[in-house]
This record gives structure tokens, sequence and C-alpha cells, in this order.
């Protein structure tokens, strides 16, 4: 009897300590919760820091803020100076009145400089990022889940798929797609802004920061004198320049009637140019306007006769940017 009385004292202790081990971990507090996983990095964007508002009130403001700062065309045209981040928030139409030409010119031109490079800056950050996925495509390097998914968005956007189509990588997908996803060549960029906007001065560079005068159906600003037989057509307009200029530079780089743009601006990277050849391409923009030859004969006297072939290297500096919100007075 006394056997079985120890064997019941041994058994009821083998199962009172694990319960006692139980209740005293159920006691304590949660471990502290494990940090949230990082973001996912995006090799093919190129981010800035926050732009810093400055407020110009007048034009002479603006020229003695460019000056201040050693920002001058001739440093430009002289390849001397990064072009600082000054990013123009919207356009007043009355900003460039009573300047002489000369001073309307240069002020334009070092305004809307910055735009094209940080576009240009955007698309080549993702234009080097396909091209590193199509090196590893070509080593049999199949892209994961998020890279293939970035693809995919990229041939949507660029229209060599299309829209909710199916993407099938293959060497010839990305010899289509980077004949697309290119750079801007910086002296067309600005030749066209100052012939299409007047030096930005245009009714639709006041009203909706339009650039190009590109146009949009049924939705937009209306012309003056709208040719009816042409439909519902109106000048696109946008909420700020930048953005003007960012569907400039997807509109040549995606649709049909600048497909021979495309190509020789290929043949000029197989070339191993690194600066785009701005007014030898601008002869491939016949069918931007309706004048056809005489557009392209006219825009490159604008890239002529005011140098602009020597921004073609302009880079930006790397200093943060500025938003230039300008509230000018009326006169």
């Amino acid at each position: 009897m006394n056997q079985n009385f120890f064997l019941f004292l041994r058994l009821t202790a083998s199962l009172l300590v694990p319960l006692f081990t139980l209740v005293l971990l159920l006691r304590q507090p949660p471990p502290p919760p494990l940090p949230s996983p990082s973001p996912t990095p995006t090799p093919w964007l190129r981010q800035e820091p926050p732009a810093t508002p400055l407020t110009i009130t007048t034009v002479q403001e603006v020229h003695e803020y460019y000056n201040s700062i050693g920002y001058t065309l001739d440093k430009l045209q002289a390849g001397s100076l990064p072009v600082p981040r000054i990013y123009l928030e919207s356009i007043i139409h009355t900003w460039a009145q009573n300047q002489t030409i000369s001073d309307k010119k240069s002020l334009f031109y070092r305004t809307m400089l910055p735009l094209v490079l940080r576009v240009n800056e955007v698309i080549a950050a993702e234009r080097n990022y396909l091209i590193t996925l199509a090196r590893r495509f070509d080593a049999n390097q199949q892209p994961d889940d998020r890279d293939r998914n970035w693809l995919t968005n990229m041939a949507w956007r660029y229209k060599t798929v299309k829209h909710n189509g199916e993407v099938i990588l293959s060497s010839e997908f990305f010899t289509q797609l980077l004949e697309r996803v290119d750079e801007m060549p910086v002296s067309m960029a600005l030749g066209q802004m100052a012939y299409e906007s007047a030096y930005a001065s245009s009714r639709f560079a006041g009203e909706g920061n339009a650039l190009f005068g590109q146009w949009n159906w049924g939705k937009g600003m209306m012309p003056k004198e709208q040719r009816r037989e042409k439909g519902d057509y109106r000048i696109a307009q946008f909420d700020s320049p930048i953005d003007s200029m960012h569907a400039y530079a997807m509109n040549i780089n995606t649709h049909w009637a600048y497909k021979n743009f495309r190509i020789q601006r290929s043949k000029q990277r197989q070339e191993g140019k690194t600066n785009l050849d701005g007014y030898s391409l601008a002869r491939t923009l016949d069918r931007y306007s309706e004048q056809g030859k005489e557009y392209v004969k006219t825009l490159q006297g604008i890239i002529k006769t005011n140098r602009l072939s020597q921004l073609d290297n302009a880079k930006l500096s790397i200093a943060p940017p500025v938003s230039l919100i300008p509230r000018l007075q009326e006169s």
C-alpha cells in the first residue's frame, strides 16, 4: 500500500510541474512585435527629397534669384554648370511680359531646362533597370514576381503590349521596350517647347501649363477656331509644366507617328552616344505638325539660332530641389 501511495505522488508531481510551468508562461507579457519589413526597394525609381518652396512675385526676382546662384545661360552653354533642380509649379501667361526678346528667351530656357532633365532622369532610371533585367534574362535568369509585374506594367504603359494583354518575355520583348523607354533629346524638347508655347506666353500655356500643343479628344482647352471636320479635339491641359513634359515624352515614345524618331534614336545609342543629338533627330518630326517639313525646318532653326545643341549634354546638380511658385503681380 505504501508503494502504491508513493507511485501516486510521483504521478501527480509529473503532471503538476508542466502545468505550473504553463501557467507561468501564460502570465508573462507577450514578446515585443517583430519590426515591420522595410519597403520593397524600387531600383527603377530616381527619388528626390521634397522640394523647398520659393515664391516669386516679379519677373525681376526670377532673374535675381538665378543670378544669385550663378545660373546663367552662358555658363550652361559653355558646359561648365550643373543645372539646379528648380521646378516651375505653374505658368502665368503674364510672367514674361515687358521683357526684351533676349531676356525672355534666357528666362524661358533656364526655367524649362530642369523640367526636361528631370523627366529624362526618371526615364533613364527605368531604362537602366530594364537593361539590367534584359541582361539577366539573356543569362537565363528569370525575373522574380516583383520584377515580372514591373515589366508587365512597363509593357502596358509603353504600349508594346495591349493594356491587360499577356506579356511573354523574350529577347524581342526587351528590344522593343528598350526602343521606347529612352530619354528625350534636350535641344529638341526645348525647341519644341519654345515653338509650341511661344516661349510660355501662349493662351494654352497660361491656362493649362500646355507646352507642346498636344491634342485631346473631348476634354481639355477649346481652340477658339476649332475645325469641326477634325472632330472634338482640344488642347490637353496639365496641373504643372513638368506634367506636360512627362506627357510629351510618353507621346514621342509610344505614338506610331514617331516610330522613325525612335529608330534613329536607337541608332545613336548603338553608335555609343550617351548624349542624344537633338538637331539631327528633329528631322524625324515631320508628322508632329500639319506643316510637315516646314515644321522641321523652323524647329531646327530655333535649335541652331539659340545654340540649344550645347545643352544636349546638360546634367542636373545633386543639390536638393526647389519649387518655383510664381505669384506675379498683374501689370
